[in-house]
């Protein structure tokens, strides 16, 4: 449907989000439902949805964390969070929950609002066909319909009898450079004929926190081979750089930047990136990367006993193989530095071709308003 005709539809949504990449992508769902009718929607957000419109119910940023023992020691404000959304649902009462991603809290909200007999949307919904696949039995029992991603999921939920829609992944249509490179080259003060590495530690503290320390030695490492290796740190928007600074002592320059993600990607030589929707960024963009990922120890051991994919890496996953290098838990620097100056060796062209293989898996028209058009068709039939 155009944009331009906003259909006479009046309801309440609440929106739950846990992170950011999650939050993204509903503040793209919220900008086109706006364009189609008029939704009083409520949010788990942050400023970012509150600058779509979204009343903010909660804040997430402080229940934003990865691994078994993470979030063991943020129980007390993953309860309050939960109980403070509970206490809104409960007392506004909104026509439809919209969940986006962030399963081990959202699946919880799911179960709670169908308590109440509200309809719950699952947008980007649990990846149970890497762990949890129990996970499936309570999406079917606790989820109307679920709104995927990723192509393989559709079947998955078909198969178990979930109504599901496959809208393309929104990065397929959203993820582009935003300058020429010359242009970010001169913003970035990366002057001359340098080999450019695009360094990615995750929009956590706590990823930051395993990351960092790892991705400096490779930095110094690869720096003995290559001395003016320009070295590009974009940081999410979410992340001040006094985070990172402490852990860049000693290793010479690299440039911070803040949400430039996407040039950084899109005009480096090579990639080191942490596991996460970073990594498909770097797919479409057709950066060699590297994926690395650390987690606590006790998380690592639970992960290998109910972990049940070939691959961490979402590109590789899609691709069905490793098109690019994965490095999970025991990261050596020495190994993922020869390997990054092997990418940079070789050039763009050596990953290419199976990266646009990638870009068409996942290429749809319009992901974000075929996602506003399936909630509102779910709407009217209530």
């Amino acid at each position: 449907m155009p944009p331009d005709m906003v259909r006479t539809i009046d309801s309440r949504i609440f929106i739950s989000t846990g992170e950011l990449s999650g939050e993204i992508h509903a503040c793209h769902l919220v900008e086109s439902l706006r364009k189609r009718g008029t939704f009083h929607i409520t949010a788990m957000g942050s400023e970012r949805l509150a600058a779509g419109g979204a009343r903010i119910v909660r804040d997430y940023r402080d229940i934003s964390v990865t691994g078994l023992s993470e979030v063991i020691s943020h129980m007390g404000n993953i309860k309050r969070a939960f109980d403070t959304v509970k206490a809104h649902i409960r007392t506004e009462r909104p026509d439809l929950v919209v969940l986006v991603d962030f399963p081990g809290f959202n699946m919880r909200i799911a179960r709670f609002a169908r308590s109440l007999d509200i309809p719950v949307i699952y947008f980007i919904p649990p990846q149970v066909w890497a762990w949890k696949r129990s996970r499936l039995k309570k999406i079917k029992r606790y989820v109307d319909m679920v709104i995927c991603i990723l192509p393989f999921e559709e079947e998955l939920y078909a198969r178990e009898g979930v109504p599901v829609v496959y809208i393309g992944h929104p990065f397929a249509a959203t993820v582009r450079p935003s300058l020429d490179r010359d242009e970010f080259l001169a913003n970035a003060r990366v002057h001359g004929d340098r080999s450019i590495l695009t360094v990615m530690p995750g929009s956590r503290r706590n990823e930051i926190r395993r990351h960092m320390p790892v991705l400096s030695e490779v930095i110094a490492i690869m720096r003995r081979s290559i001395p003016d290796l320009a070295v590009l740190l974009p940081l999410a928007d979410n992340m001040d750089e006094a985070v990172v600074r402490p852990f860049l002592q000693g290793i010479g320059d690299v440039i911070i930047l803040k949400q430039d993600s996407h040039n950084a990607l899109a005009y480096c030589d090579a990639a080191i990136v942490a596991s996460g929707s970073a990594t498909l960024e770097a797919a479409l963009l057709k950066a060699p990367t590297a994926i690395i990922y650390r987690i606590s120890c006790l998380s690592y051991a639970i992960a290998r006993l109910i972990v049940h994919v070939d691959f961490i890496g979402l590109p590789n996953i899609v691709a069905g193989k490793e098109v690019f290098p994965e490095f999970i838990q025991h990261l050596q620097p020495e190994i993922i530095a020869r390997k990054a100056l092997s990418m940079i060796d070789k050039g763009r062209q050596d990953v290419a071709g199976e990266l646009g293989i990638i870009v068409d898996k996942l290429k749809k028209q319009d992901s974000y308003p075929l996602a506003a058009d399936t909630i509102i068709h779910f709407l009217e039939r209530l």
